[in-house]
């Protein structure tokens, strides 16, 4: 996950011995092999002295441990416990419910919060606006990841090797012809890293979807947010840039309440 970003006026309340003892931890993630006192005083561009107490500390607590052989230090489990005390879905709900709210009621549509579910695509949530009438899918709702506008942005950013091995678990892929499935991949490959996705619904006629990712791609906290409008009628295409500044604005909110940058 990205690290938050904070305004440098911020910073004069920073805390030195916690960006010390996360410097460590951090640093630790990205090595394989346990490291000594030394090395990562070296690499932090401190001194072993700087490091002693903060090594004890996240030492006694659960978050580094010694290697029995060399007495070096390597992270823990501890990180990984916390991170999982809270589940995709409540994260996701928490950080999405009120910047949801405000997007249903800035473009007077309904706008939903998509994420994968094993071979099919779950509407998380949606938020109505106060009008009376307007275009909405349904919470709850499931579909197949391809036929979906949303499905598709969200497998268009997985590790290309995960995606493949997704894709031929569904019938809808592994049985396709080679022309299908040859277009398919070259429609991934288009959408690959895209800020939004704009197309007209493939289940639906007279109806467009625009996506927006949301969340770290590829991993279990990411989704797409979603407004579905009538594309046949002269508002619809007059508001399109509406509706899509709204949904990336969303988006950021979303991001924000995550802890993403």
């Amino acid at each position: 996950m990205s690290k938050l970003s904070i305004p440098s006026e911020e910073r004069r309340y920073g805390a030195p011995a916690l960006d010390k003892g996360l410097d460590i931890l951090e640093h630790l993630s990205h090595e394989s092999l346990p490291l000594g006192q030394l090395e990562i005083a070296r690499a932090l561009g401190r001194t072993p002295g700087e490091i002693y107490r903060m090594l004890m500390c996240l030492e006694e607590r659960g978050y580094v441990m010694r290697d029995e052989g060399s007495g070096k230090f390597r992270l823990t489990l501890r990180l990984y416990e916390l991170s999982h005390r809270q589940n995709s879905t409540t994260l996701l709900r928490k950080a999405a419910r009120l910047p949801m709210e405000s997007i249903a009621e800035t473009v007077g549509q309904a706008c939903h919060l998509s994420v994968m579910n094993g071979p099919m695509l779950l509407v998380l949530m949606e938020r109505m606006p106060a009008c009376q009438v307007c275009l909405a899918v349904g919470e709850g709702s499931r579909m197949p990841v391809l036929q979906s506008t949303s499905g598709k942005l969200l497998l268009a950013n997985w590790p290309e090797a995960e995606a493949l091995e997704f894709l031929d678990q569904l019938p809808d892929f592994r049985d396709a012809s080679k022309a299908y499935r040859h277009k398919l991949l070259q429609a991934l490959a288009d959408l690959r890293g895209a800020a939004h996705c704009h197309v007209s619904s493939s289940t639906t006629e007279g109806v467009a979807d625009i996506a927006v990712p949301v969340g770290v791609p590829g991993s279990d906290v990411a989704g797409a947010l979603v407004i579905s409008y009538l594309s046949g009628t002269k508002s619809g295409e007059k508001n399109y840039p509406r509706y899509l500044e709204a949904l990336k604005a969303g988006a950021n909110e979303i991001n924000r309440n995550l802890g993403i940058a």
